[in-house]
Formats: C-alpha cells, sequence, structure tokens
C-alpha cells in the first residue's frame, strides 16, 4: 500500500513540474512516464486519464499553498509592531507568486476545457483571503499599526482585485513597470492610507529591507 502512495506521489509530483513548465496541452504522457521512469500501463493503473491528472495537480498544488500561507497568517497574527510588515509582505508575495503560476496553466484554453476549475480558482483564492485578511487587520489596529477608521469591507476588496489582476497588469505594462517596482508603489499608496503616521516609519524601514537588499519581488 505504502507502495502505491509512493508512485502515485512520485506521478503527480513530476506532473505538476511539467504541467507548470509546458502547460496543459503540450504535456506529453509518453515524455512523462519515461521521465518517471514507469511504463504507460503502470501509469493508467493510478491515473485513469489526462484531465484526471490535471486536475489532481491543481488540487495537490492549492492544498500546498493553502499549508504554505497559513504557516504566514500564524507569523503575522504573532507579530509585534517590528515584525507586522515582514510577514504581512511576504503573504502578499507568496500570494502573488501563486496567483501567478497557476493563472500562467489556466489559460483562456483550459478554462473553456475545464470551466469548474477557474471557478473553483476564484472561489479558493477569494475564501483564502476573506479567512485571513480580517483577522490581519484586526492584528494590526490591535499593535497599533492601521487606523481604525478605515472601511474593512473597501480594503479588501482593493487588496483582493490586485491579487486576482496583477499577472494581466504586469504583462500589459512589461516594458515599463516591473514587479518590484509594482509592489513598492502598490504598498506605498496602500499603506501611506491605512496606517497611522507614527507607523509609517517602521513600514518603510521593513518594506525596503525586503525589496532592496533580500530581493523578494
Amino acid at each position: 500500500m505504502k507502495q502505491k502512495v509512493n508512485l502515485l506521489n512520485a506521478i503527480i509530483d513530476e506532473s505538476m513540474k511539467q504541467f507548470f513548465s509546458k502547460g496543459y496541452k503540450s504535456l506529453n504522457i509518453d515524455e512523462l512516464v519515461k521521465d518517471i521512469g514507469i511504463s504507460k500501463a503502470t501509469f493508467y493503473k493510478y491515473i485513469p486519464s489526462k484531465e484526471f491528472l490535471f486536475e489532481e495537480c491543481i488540487r495537490r498544488h492549492l492544498d500546498i499553498f493553502k499549508k504554505e500561507i497559513n504557516g504566514n497568517i500564524k507569523k503575522i497574527l504573532k507579530s509585534n509592531k517590528e515584525t507586522f510588515f515582514k510577514f504581512f509582505i511576504e503573504l502578499i508575495k507568496k500570494s502573488s507568486d501563486f496567483l501567478t503560476s497557476i493563472s500562467g496553466v489556466i489559460n483562456l484554453q483550459v478554462e473553456k476545457r475545464f470551466p469548474h476549475i477557474s471557478l473553483k480558482l476564484k472561489e479558493f483564492t477569494k475564501k483564502q483571503i476573506e479567512n485571513s485578511f480580517f483577522s490581519i487587520i484586526q492584528k494590526g489596529r490591535e499593535i497599533g499599526l492601521i487606523k481604525s477608521q478605515i472601511n474593512d469591507e473597501i480594503l479588501f476588496f482593493i487588496i483582493f482585485t490586485t491579487l486576482t489582476n496583477i499577472k494581466q497588469f504586469i504583462e500589459t505594462h512589461r516594458s515599463e513597470i516591473t514587479l518590484s517596482k509594482f509592489f513598492y508603489e502598490y504598498f506605498s499608496i496602500l499603506f501611506n492610507g491605512i496606517l497611522l503616521e507614527e507607523s509609517k516609519s517602521i513600514f518603510y524601514k521593513q518594506f525596503n529591507i525586503l525589496i532592496y537588499e533580500k530581493g523578494n519581488f
């Protein structure tokens, strides 16, 4: 039983790499099984079709991302004034990386073929942001960083809209705006609006370290 589980995981792991590097249409089962080191007969004992494999890879990718951001969220909720922005920006970066990678696989052709996956992805993204967003903002208020009069629903809409459209924006303005520049401007505008005056210096100190010294974006 353990051997079967290990082989299935090996198939899913290699398939995820190839789907995300080649796309759905370009993934070839003959090449895939050769790379894994198994026969097609063995492959089809575990995976009934390419469509099933793709859906399983997307499901696995969502599960991995969910576990990763849950770890980030826990750090934010345990943070203080000196670490809040560090963990918050890392969470946004991880979320944007996820959305960029997944949208690279689920293009218009794939959306037409798997409309339920596209819908599931949108629902998943919205749910993940909703589950963490309001508790994070509340934490920021508790430690004296975020203004209390800011409308949470409007702020949620701004962040959610940005994360779900960032890939399209960067591709449209690729020649003039890099991802690093986008995030610098985005966070500057966002936090200038929602932060208490005395907390802005803390934000910019941590933000500049993350952006320029560590090259996070």
